[in-house]
């Protein structure tokens, strides 16, 4: 064996039996002593996994990681702070030790992962697993997650189906190389890296850690193996952080009665999830005595999904805001052997004494437009007759923005605007553009966090009477630029619009506004790497409104002032000064003719701010007609 100590570092921090040499992994050899290795298990970027056999015959599951790269780095202090606790839905560590250049973690073995249960219910012709298996299931996994998050204030920031385990019939929580401290964004290091982008909630993905993170990452986990379906439809790593961070979910695969708990769980802002991953599950669980047809998978999920994409059924629109729930209590109690079900399993109980009838949905019959002088009181109390419709209103704006001269919505020619969606790397944007500005005899001009710009000088006018005269004061800029406006994350929209600017003669004029339909196409060919989905096309519109926050108890907030951005026929976009809190609210346009003193009720779909912290963008979607 060889002499080789580990490095400094590792022998201060670790609290490891340190054993120089090399690691050999076959069958047979033994890391430890009496540990013999017995077959592998799984290999990745990680390290690797074996079955072996224990003293005494038991079979246990050892871990190798490598000293070398992040990956240690991140096993040592996930073992650090995992390794004192303990729970019988948490998979147990059992040793620890330092082998050569390798961290070797024994634990407990498992029958299976989640992930395998789910392979074997699509070999057999079903969507998933059994609705009320996977619930048993997930309540074990949502008391492990909620015991290491309210007594440690830890977060295990990678719960997907190949981390939850299966042993004798319970399900147990493993692999914890990413566990973390709950933390706001900017308190450490980068806690982004190792994380798998398909289940992680957004404010991990921006480099803060949530109390309520693992729920979101519960909540994909639970869709995808009720339904086969996964919510994002991204096939790469970038697609779908774009779209955790800034795309609703699309819920057409989950049963009806499933959707609002659901949505919840997937909130982007954690502070509307549910106050616990106990309670999410429990609010799942309240739909078992629903009728069938609530809870059975709609048509879209009623085959096994050979992609992750799925179409929207027949049904009522799915969006990422959806109405509150009623908080549920997490129920401790468990059902005692022999019970109907899974006979001893100390399951979860679906038997449930009758419970009084919960209070009206304060937003049930809310008109889709309103007279501002009614934001009085709670709505369902509200008698008013309609007001008018959404596309009444939404067409009474437009039509007030064309005839204005002071709104870009009369300008916004779309041979001289263009908008396209994209998620290339930043540094990789101004170098596609020079390659545009090359081809048609311009420059970039400038480049920065929020715009690049090509530019074209126009060549001066030949002086009157064929001499410059000196005492003539500087030509002022002049000439023709394309400005292509970066998008502010998680936006991943970009907006690239040109104009001529100061007086050049008629000719540059020409000869450029003739080339820029071409060149904006050139820049969207170059830069644009996502499909737009958009159903109905936005038009700029940049005039004042308020917005009037829509609390769950059914009051109306003091009115927020701002600007809209764009309006569309499903919705709206504009910027405040302040965050809008509320995920309802009615917006205002003040002075408008044929809407003024009514609002139309709109729903939050996500909301970012700008650089500099000095406004909010909002993007809210119409919720109704009329």
């Amino acid at each position: 064996m060889s002499s080789a100590v580990p490095p400094g570092n590792l022998r201060d921090v670790m609290t490891t039996t340190y054993h120089p040499g090399i690691c050999e992994k076959y069958p047979g050899a033994e890391p430890l002593p009496g540990y013999r290795l017995l077959q592998p298990l799984g290999r990745g970027g990680f390290g690797e996994v074996w079955k072996c056999e224990a003293p005494g015959g038991l079979p246990k599951a050892i871990k190798f990681v490598s000293t070398a790269g992040d990956q240690f780095r991140q096993e040592r202090g996930a073992v650090e702070q995992i390794k004192t606790i303990r729970h019988p839905f948490l998979l147990s560590l059992e040793r620890v030790e330092l082998v050569g250049a390798e961290l070797v973690i024994v634990m407990e073995l498992a029958d299976c992962q989640l992930a395998d249960r789910f392979k074997a219910c699509r070999a057999d012709g079903h969507p998933g697993i059994p609705r009320d298996e996977l619930l048993n299931y997930l309540g074990d996994a949502a008391e492990a997650l909620d015991m290491i998050g309210s007594r440690y204030g830890l977060q295990h920031l990678d719960v997907k189906p190949e981390n939850l385990f299966l042993v004798a019939g319970h399900l147990k929580v493993g692999d914890y190389g990413l566990v973390r401290r709950v933390h706001r964004a900017g308190d450490g290091a980068d806690d982004r890296r190792g994380f798998t982008p398909r289940y992680t909630s957004p404010e991990v993905l921006r480099g803060a850690v949530d109390p309520r993170s693992d729920q979101y990452s519960l909540a994909l986990v639970y869709v995808e193996l009720a339904t086969g379906v996964f919510p994002y439809p991204g096939r790469t790593a970038e697609q779908l952080m774009l779209q955790h961070a800034t795309t609703p979910p699309d819920l057409a695969a989950v049963p009806y009665a499933d959707r609002a708990a659901v949505g919840r769980a997937l909130a982007k802002n954690p502070g509307e999830r549910f106050p616990s991953c106990s309670a999410f599950v429990a609010a799942l669980a309240e739909t078992t005595g629903l009728p069938p047809e609530a809870i059975t998978l709609p048509p879209a999920a009623a085959s096994p999904a050979e992609t992750d994409e799925a179409t929207i059924p027949n049904g009522p629109p799915v969006l990422a805001v959806t109405p509150p729930l009623p908080e549920p209590a997490p129920s401790n109690s468990r059902s005692p052997s022999g019970t109907p079900g899974r006979p001893g399993s100390g399951r979860l109980s679906r038997r449930r004494e009758p419970e009084p009838p919960k209070p009206a949905d304060p937003f049930a019959g809310l008109r889709a437009v309103l007279p501002v002088a009614e934001f009085h009181g709670v709505p369902g109390e509200r008698q008013h007759e309609p007001a008018g419709t959404t596309p009444e209103f939404v067409e009474a704006v437009l039509r007030a923005a064309a005839d204005d001269p002071d709104t870009l919505a009369a300008h916004d020619d779309p041979d001289t605007t263009c908008n396209f969606l994209s998620t290339l790397p930043a540094g990789m944007v101004p170098l596609k553009l020079g390659m545009v500005a090359e081809r048609w005899g311009m420059e970039v001009k400038q480049q920065d966090p929020v715009r690049v710009v090509l530019w074209r000088e126009a060549p001066p006018d030949p002086p009157k009477g064929g001499k410059p005269d000196p005492k003539a004061p500087p030509r002022p800029r002049t000439g023709f630029e394309v400005t292509v406006r970066r998008p502010v994350p998680p936006s991943a929209e970009y907006i690239a619009s040109g104009a001529v600017c100061g007086v050049p003669n008629s000719v540059f004029t020409l000869l450029s506004m003739s080339d820029l339909p071409a060149i904006l196409t050139d820049v969207k060919g170059v830069l644009q790497n996502l499909e737009e989905r958009r159903a109905h096309p936005r038009t700029r519109v940049e005039r004042p409104v308020r917005v009037y926050p829509l609390y769950q108890d059914g009051v109306v907030g003091a009115p927020i002032t701002g600007k809209s951005v764009d309006l569309s026929a499903s919705g709206i976009r504009f910027r405040t000064p302040d965050a809008v809190r509320t995920g309802r609210m009615y917006v205002e346009f003040p002075g408008v003719e044929g809407v003024s003193g009514l609002a139309v009720y709109v729903r939050q779909v996500r909301s970012w701010q700008e650089p500099g912290g000095q406004m909010t963008v909002t993007v809210g979607r119409f919720s109704g007609s009329g």
